[in-house]
């Protein structure tokens, strides 16, 4: 299950490439009221501090817009401002601690009508958007080890990365024992960045010491924990709120047109052999290059963020179809110059080789 103030070998569907366009804009509101009763409801942090406080830190309003989403620059202030109130070294970890179905909103709600967690997992990758995007997240079956799930951070200078980062992967695990009802321990935990001074803040809440200076920023859980059942199970529920969930995601992504029409243009120059430019997809949307890249930065993203975006989609869509295409000739339709070049971008995309994803998505049942 992904959080994000707010891929994959195993369980995203088409519909997560689509939420992309969501997340590089805005983050859910109730992502970041979670933020905010971290820093003065945990009691583990080393100072509490009021949110209105913090808001006034960061350069607010005493309270949160009344607005269903804020802009990531927004986001990224109150974490700076939070992180310099409360002097909490791991206030990452206590943000995700406090993660409930609110947390994540209608999302949160849909999360607990599944049967499974398999099956909240499927949906949490489908829908992440609507929580925000600061990354995505890719799943991975690791032999008899269980299931690695990876998170991506689209940005390497992300604010408070350290932070954030081990926020979602803290909040996947909390949300994961809440729905299941289980103390569930993973068997490892990977971070990218440094080993803070003290590690017990990480023990007490993974249960086992993280690695550090690791190769991802990952859980590994074992194999039978997809297979828990919600306890708050509801079928019918759920195709209520499935409904819900998918009208607002698509209404989100309708609030930007710029990006559908620039999808749709680099669609065009893939199929007619070409590699996606800046400078041909800027003619057909009638804009210069300077205009579309300041277009593009105006919503937290850039072309080659988008590129990146529908390759990755294209690039499923072929793997799952005809298996008698080979890497060489997807590497080819998506407009690669070689199958080096390919197999980088999509390991970067979603933590696995092609080989590996497409041999992980015939496994499905």
């Amino acid at each position: 299950m992904a959080a994000d103030d707010s891929g994959c070998p195993v369980a995203p569907k088409a519909e997560e490439e689509m939420g992309a366009d969501v997340s590089s804009r805005s983050v859910a509101t109730g992502y970041v009221r979670t933020l905010l009763d971290a820093v003065q409801d945990s009691a583990y942090a080393p100072r509490r501090v009021g949110s209105a406080a913090v808001l006034a830190e960061a350069g607010f309003a005493a309270n949160l817009p009344d607005t269903p989403r804020l802009p990531h620059d927004v986001v990224s202030a109150i974490w700076l401002a939070a992180l310099r109130l409360t002097g909490d070294a791991q206030l990452g970890l206590h943000v995700g601690e406090q993660v409930r179905p609110g947390s994540f909103d209608a999302l949160g709600q849909l999360l607990m009508t599944c049967a499974t967690l398999g099956e909240a997992a499927e949906q949490a990758d489908r829908f992440a958007a609507l929580v925000g995007g600061g990354g995505r997240f890719a799943a991975r079956k690791e032999a008899d080890a269980g299931i690695r799930l990876l998170y991506l951070p689209f940005d390497p200078d992300w604010p408070c990365r350290r932070q954030r980062v081990e926020a979602v992967l803290t909040a996947t695990l909390t949300f994961t024992r809440w729905l299941s009802g289980t103390t569930i321990v993973p068997r490892a935990v990977r971070f990218r960045h440094d080993a803070p001074d003290s590690l017990a803040e990480h023990r007490r809440i993974f249960g086992m010491t993280p690695d550090f200076n690791a190769e991802d920023d990952s859980l590994l859980l074992g194999p039978d924990t997809l297979g828990l059942p919600v306890r708050q199970a509801n079928p019918g529920l759920k195709a209520v709120l499935s409904g819900y969930v998918q009208a607002e995601l698509a209404r989100l992504n309708d609030d930007d047109p710029l990006r559908g029409r620039l999808a749709d243009s680099l669609r065009a120059a893939l199929a007619a052999g070409q590699s996606p430019g800046i400078e041909a997809a800027a003619e057909t949307l009638g804009l210069t290059p300077r205009t579309l890249q300041r277009r593009l930065a105006e919503r937290d993203t850039s072309f080659q963020a988008e590129a990146s975006t529908l390759r990755c989609a294209l690039a499923k869509d072929l793997l799952r179809g005809d298996p008698s295409l080979s890497i060489a000739g997807i590497a080819a339709r998506l407009g690669f110059a070689d199958v080096a070049n390919f197999h980088r971008a999509f390991k970067s995309w979603t933590g696995a080789t092609p080989s590996q994803w497409r041999d992980a998505e015939r496994e499905q049942p």
